[in-house]
């Protein structure tokens, strides 16, 4: 049989999004030599992938993500191959494609979180989007033939809110980077910072986290301690700067770019605690690359963390600046605490594997695919 995954993403500009497709198609390059795939790539991330199975084959589909363009072009593309079966990663399923598809449904933040307060777009240009993206979301979860997860939760939601039969949907549980684990453990140091690594989008909390520094620097007098957060350069980052100068945090909180692996596992590894007071998520791949890296988690009790990270984490309200500055704290005074977490974190990080995702995912196309013959 031959199968397409839709791997436009794959790549750092992909963020979460790219882990994912870049784990499934090397993992499932390990574990199937029976079934041919087309995988479909931007000029930009050609090289970024390996191909290291002769199953597995390379096909040009030099089109942006969420555009119209997709939506026209992209069937044709994935037509010319002759698929039994296509996997979009992601919910931008284009409605014109008429072959057998399965999408992974990462998380319902978009419907659930208006952001029209920090759009870019005019009003009229905002709405237009949101119903573009309500049709487009709407036939990827009715319209497929199975959906993926990340998660329970994520199952639940949209169990929920699109009353899917829940047998439709299966969850394949992600997991830490490679890149990422060491059994050494994360070194407290005079000069000490608490790092973030994500999007600067409103669900994602950070304005709460800064009134949180502004409190552990007028209350608990915490000295020489840094917030650092690792943003993509957009509006949103932007908007983050001016929230920081706002608060006279210039001197306590330093933002930076995206950075590759190596980098980025510098900073994890001399962290004296990574935090994330995310209000919603789908999953959570940069708290559990910190627990890898021998690095405190500090986050939100929200549904999905506590399915995901269990107990090997500390938890705070996010709603509440006051009890994420205690928490954190806590964590950076209380050494008894930290040899806690750091004994909990490791066997937490072991119980996810990207290896077994891809075999459970590859399970779902063969019951699809044993369907259409």
């Amino acid at each position: 049989m031959k199968i397409g995954i839709d791997a436009r993403f794959v790549g750092p500009e992909g963020t979460g999004l790219g882990t994912y497709t870049q784990n499934l198609i090397e993992n499932l390059q390990k574990i199937d030599y029976k079934n041919q795939y087309s995988i479909f790539l931007r000029a930009s991330n050609w090289q970024y992938l390996k191909i290291t199975n002769n199953n597995f084959s390379k096909v040009l589909a030099n089109i942006a993500w969420y555009s119209l363009a997709e939506q026209i072009k992209m069937p044709a593309i994935f037509t010319s191959q002759n698929l039994d079966l296509l996997h979009v990663p992601h919910f931008n399923m284009p409605i014109l494609y008429k072959g057998k598809f399965i999408v992974t449904i990462h998380d319902l933040i978009h419907k659930h979180f208006n952001q029209n307060t920090t759009s870019t777009n005019n009003p009229l240009i905002y709405k237009l989007k949101r119903a573009a993206f309500a049709k487009v979301l709407n036939h990827a979860i009715k319209g497929s033939a199975k959906i993926i997860t990340p998660s329970k939760f994520v199952k639940n939601d949209i169990v929920k809110n699109f009353k899917v039969v829940p047998s439709k949907i299966t969850v394949t549980y992600e997991a830490s980077e490679k890149e990422y684990l060491t059994d050494e453990r994360s070194t407290m140091n005079n000069q000490r910072y608490i790092l973030y690594v994500g999007n600067a989008y409103p669900h994602k909390n950070l304005n709460k986290l800064l009134d949180a520094m502004k409190i552990l620097d007028t209350k608990y007098l915490i000295q020489n301690t840094k917030l650092i957060l690792i943003c993509p350069r957009d509006v949103f980052a932007r908007r983050l700067t001016t929230a920081i100068e706002s608060r006279n945090l210039e001197k306590n909180v330093e933002l930076k770019d995206y950075l590759p692996a190596p980098e980025l596992k510098k900073l994890f590894e001399k962290a004296s605690a990574y935090v994330c007071p995310s209000l919603s998520e789908g999953f959570g791949i940069p708290g559990l690359n910190a627990m890898a890296s021998g690095v405190p988690v500090i986050c939100s009790n929200i549904p999905i963390f506590k399915e995901v990270y269990a107990d090997s984490v500390h938890y705070f309200d996010p709603n509440d600046e006051g009890d994420i500055a205690q928490k954190i704290n806590k964590v950076l005074k209380d050494k008894k605490l930290r040899d806690n977490l750091f004994k909990k974190e490791k066997a937490q990080v072991a119980k996810y594997s990207w290896l077994k995702m891809a075999q459970e995912t590859l399970k779902v196309y063969e019951e699809v695919l044993s369907v259409t013959t």
